[in-house]
């Protein structure tokens, strides 16, 4: 049961079939980008989108359904992946094997077994011709050369960035966006940080480390993890056994227990360590597992819910989707997903 479990969450949380959708971060969104509130349900097995309010805005009849990114969403109709807008109409059509969310205008889609990059029109801007691409980000892309040998970053006319001191052999890492002008590289089991030209602004030599977030990074310093600054001066100090990204101005750590708090930019707790597993803040809202059970707490640390459901997503334009796990008559997991507001309060009651 608890290998079926984790299949399970894998399937649910990075994507079903050979299909690559982005992760919501808890990042803002570009001023740009269009913002539709609008979340993908199930019911009766079938896909449809309700309102913040819990109203069916468009009906349930896709195999697949996705997040809106950039004023149009992700969905699979008849076993094609298409792009519909806020009014359920299809706007991109085409024989696409995977695809990605839209960000900045454009989104990245597989065809032929090669990755390029469509606009709103379903026009390519970039044509098909690396092996492996991710959404741009501060108008770059992270992608893989089509003959396998080398990853790296392109710009919006999908030229490769190549600055003096680009790191020579940039190895694949998952989070390889930029955020505040600066993206998490790695080469040689050492991580740095590049500036939008593909300048080596921080050099390769942690260990381990996170992408920039709220201006401050995670990077292990010998056994213990601190926070720098743009600039890659030490921020604060490495105390910390394990730690995670900065949002709404407090990160997940833990320093002297086998249990997390958060803290602010001084380094200093603000939340006590007392939860067996954290997630970063979103929309000032972070999930946290107390035993067997996740809720979420505010920024002052208090919990909007008692710790009753099974799974969480970070909150997304004022909601979160949650998870229960049910066993059927044979006795087999199934999953409900259903989502609540920032008070913890039902908008939907999970369905399947």
């Amino acid at each position: 049961m608890k290998k079926l479990l984790i299949l399970l969450l894998t399937v649910l949380f990075v994507g079903t079939g050979c299909q690559i959708v982005d992760s919501i971060t808890g990042e803002d969104s570009s001023d740009s980008e269009e913002i539709v509130e609008l979340y993908p349900v199930l019911l009766n097995g079938q896909w449809g989108y309700i309102n913040k309010s819990g109203a069916m805005i468009i009906e349930p009849g896709f195999q697949e359904a996705y997040h809106f990114n950039d004023g149009l969403a992700v969905v699979r109709d008849s076993w094609r992946w298409k792009y519909i807008d806020k009014n359920g109409e299809f706007v991109i059509e085409g024989d696409f094997q995977n695809v990605r969310s839209f960000s900045e205008g454009k989104a990245a889609v597989r065809v032929d077994g090669r990755w390029g990059y469509i606009n709103k029109e379903g026009n390519f801007l970039i044509n098909p011709r690396f092996r492996s691409a991710t959404s741009f980000s501060d108008s770059r892309a992270f992608v893989r050369s089509l003959d396998y040998s080398e990853y790296h970053y392109i710009d919006e006319n999908g030229n490769k960035l190549d600055a003096l001191n680009t790191p020579s052999e940039m190895d694949f890492i998952e989070e390889s966006s930029f955020y505040g002008n600066r993206a998490l590289v790695r080469d040689n089991n050492l991580y740095g940080y590049i500036d939008p030209s593909g300048n080596t602004v921080i050099e390769l030599q942690y260990s381990e480390a996170l992408p920039f977030s709220d201006e401050l990074a995670a990077v292990l310093i010998s056994d213990r993890w601190g926070f720098i600054d743009p600039s890659g001066g030490i921020a604060i100090s490495p105390q910390f056994v394990s730690a995670g990204i900065f949002n709404n101005g407090l990160a997940p750590a833990r320093k002297s227990s086998n249990q997390f708090g958060f803290i602010d930019k001084t380094g200093s707790f603000v939340i006590t360590e007392q939860f067996d597993e954290v997630r970063p803040f979103s929309e000032e809202r972070a999930p946290v597992r107390i035993g067997d059970r996740w809720t979420f707490i505010g920024t002052d640390g208090v919990q909007i819910s008692d710790p009753v459901f099974d799974e969480v997503d970070p909150f997304y334009n004022g909601l979160a989707r949650i998870t229960s796990f049910t066993l059927n008559d044979e006795n087999e997991l199934e999953l409900e997903f259903g989502y609540i507001d920032p008070d913890g309060k039902y908008i939907w009651y999970p369905t399947q």
